[in-house]
């Protein structure tokens, strides 16, 4: 007779984001329909069409990490370490008392260390010391192995890559690791900075907005750029237990697929995102009315928010106009490698508190969407089950379920 797989449970989580420094920050400004998105500052926006972007205020690395760590780790090993520690916290896990050979590390990133070749650029252009030796820390699983080896971690670790569906993927891959038996604890998330190469591309694509992010809005012209770090501790439910942990929600299924039509373009009819979405949902056992809640992508650009209505009404069907959705990319805009995994957490509170934030943007709601898109206040609701859902460039879709413990 062949035993069922370990459960997974998400029992921590860590932000630090446009909305603040840690996750309360982040849920009550979620909660209160705080928009974070400003003109960015950071570097030159000269030429660009819309300059607009959610950045990570008042972050103090020494203050948040310690002198050491501040100094050896560049800005996303910055705010992934601040936000792991913190998941530790909140899932009350000392590493040091863990088997190490037994925790693993999954940092999903897009960016890697681009912005350290930016900064070795520009100094060599104006003759600043610098050496090739800074570029080392370029790869992208240097964040996800330098996170590893600061937390003393010595399992499994990985750096998932697959553009704006990274995040979600990342937490997927933890539950693989716990089911495999591979891990009895998962740091897993994503982290991204603002970078000038990235902003530029994206305006290049005539992706973004030079106004304001408006998800599933008649409205909507574009996306905005974000960065920060969430990042969110998986443990096995038999590990969990035996230190005493109760009510931690459940990470129940996870399902990939990918579109196979353009490298930026999403298919127009959603159907890759659809066969992501019901994957996660056979992963977990579910049918698809057993949905209460739905996190989506919701970039705010025109045809990624049709797609995502027609694979969201494909998927729930006639339960399409009741199931509340929520998207939070008008409030910190596209972290990028790091927005599955911000949804994620957004899913775990909503299954703890019984309230779904309002999408922000989102105020004239597009005739041609069928959704409950929850717009203007918070709404209390019954939330059991939750999807959180991603699609990415390169056709990429990721999807997982959540539900309460």
């Amino acid at each position: 007779m062949t035993s069922s797989p370990p459960r997974a449970l998400l029992t921590g989580c860590g932000a630090v984001s446009p909305l603040g420094g840690d996750v309360a920050a982040f849920w009550d400004g979620l909660l209160a329909g705080r928009c974070a998105l400003e003109p960015i500052r950071g570097f030159d926006t000269a030429g660009l069409s819309a300059a607009l972007a959610g950045a990570v205020a008042d972050f103090d690395p020494v203050a948040a990490l310690g002198p050491a760590d501040a100094r050896r780790l560049d800005r996303i090993g910055q705010y992934a370490l601040a936000a792991a520690r913190e998941a530790l916290r909140d899932a009350g896990l000392d590493l040091a008392r863990e088997d190490a050979a037994r925790v693993a590390v999954v940092a999903a990133t897009t960016l890697g260390g681009m912005p350290i070749g930016e900064a070795y650029e520009r100094a060599r252009q104006h003759g600043d010391a610098h050496t090739a030796r800074d570029l080392l820390h370029m790869p992208y699983a240097a964040t996800a192995t330098r996170l590893a080896r600061t937390l003393g971690a010595r399992g499994p670790v990985a750096s998932p890559s697959i553009a704006c569906a990274s995040g979600t993927q990342a937490v997927g891959l933890a539950l693989e690791l716990i089911r495999l038996g591979q891990a009895d604890v998962v740091v897993a998330g994503g982290a991204e900075v603002l970078c000038h190469f990235v902003v530029c591309g994206f305006n290049a694509l005539r992706a973004t907005t030079a106004s304001a992010v408006r998800p599933f809005d008649a409205r909507r012209d574009g996306l905005a750029l974000g960065e920060g770090a969430a990042m969110v501790v998986v443990e096995s439910a038999a590990h969990a237990a035996a230190r005493g942990v109760r009510g931690a929600v459940e990470l129940a299924g996870s399902g990939l697929s990918s579109d196979a039509v353009h490298m930026t373009a999403p298919a127009r009819d959603g159907a890759g995102a659809a066969r992501a979405m019901r994957a996660a949902l056979a992963d977990a056992g579910l049918d698809p009315s057993a949905l209460d809640f739905v996190s989506a992508h919701g970039t705010g650009t025109v045809y990624n928010d049709a797609m995502e209505m027609a694979a969201l009404t494909t998927v729930l069907g006639a339960a399409a106009a009741r199931v509340p959705v929520n998207g939070i990319k008008g409030a910190i805009g596209h972290t990028l490698g790091a927005a599955g995994t911000f949804e994620a957490i957004l899913c775990a509170r909503v299954l703890r508190e019984q309230v779904i934030p309002p999408t922000v943007g989102c105020e004239e709601l597009d005739p041609a969407c069928g959704l409950d898109v929850v717009r203007g206040a918070a709404r209390r609701a019954t939330v059991r089950t939750a999807l959180s859902t991603s699609s990415a460039f390169a056709g990429n879709n990721a999807a997982i379920v959540l539900r309460q413990g």
